[in-house]
């Protein structure tokens, strides 16, 4: 089942993007979201962006708190408070608190992909930027974080479709 969000907005075209928690679409006001033109629309556009990653490999918040706890317990840090929610531009970020906040798409991800995002938040704990020594850690915990970065941003490259 592909996750999409309708979002009627002031505008004259119709634009579908995969972000992070799966495909939205902008719709005009004017259009209704169940219309045919909508559904043709998001039709053609998951044929052309494909459809985000499958539900065979999906995880429950769970087992992303199940690495949470891993990789804290490997770090030697804690985090103040560990919540998941919808973002659409970013998959996870550290408050100066300390709490972390995962997006909720991590779990349409693939089990390594997550856990490259979990180590990634956690690691600011220790280093707040992302700087030389950030990188040393997450090279020193993760030698592949590189690649599983770049499957990310492949994942979410050719990420719009207009109309």
């Amino acid at each position: 089942m592909v996750n999409i969000r309708i979002h009627r907005q002031n505008r004259r075209s119709l634009v579908m993007k995969r972000t992070p928690v799966g495909l939205v679409v902008f719709i005009p006001r004017w259009l209704k979201p169940d219309s045919p033109r909508v559904r043709a629309f998001i039709d053609e556009g998951i044929q052309k962006l494909g459809a985000p990653i499958p539900a065979d490999e999906q995880s429950s918040p769970d087992d992303i708190r199940a690495l949470v706890g891993h990789w804290a317990g490997r770090l030697g840090v804690q985090p103040g408070r560990v919540q998941f929610r919808e973002m659409y531009r970013k998959w996870g970020s550290c408050s100066s608190r300390g709490n972390i906040t995962l997006n909720i798409g991590l779990c349409r991800l693939s089990p390594d992909l997550a856990e490259y995002i979990v180590l990634h938040e956690l690691i600011h704990l220790i280093e707040f930027n992302h700087g030389k020594a950030f990188k040393t850690l997450l090279t020193r915990h993760m030698p592949d974080w590189r690649e599983r970065e770049q499957r990310l941003d492949e994942y979410l490259r050719g990420d719009t479709w207009r109309c």
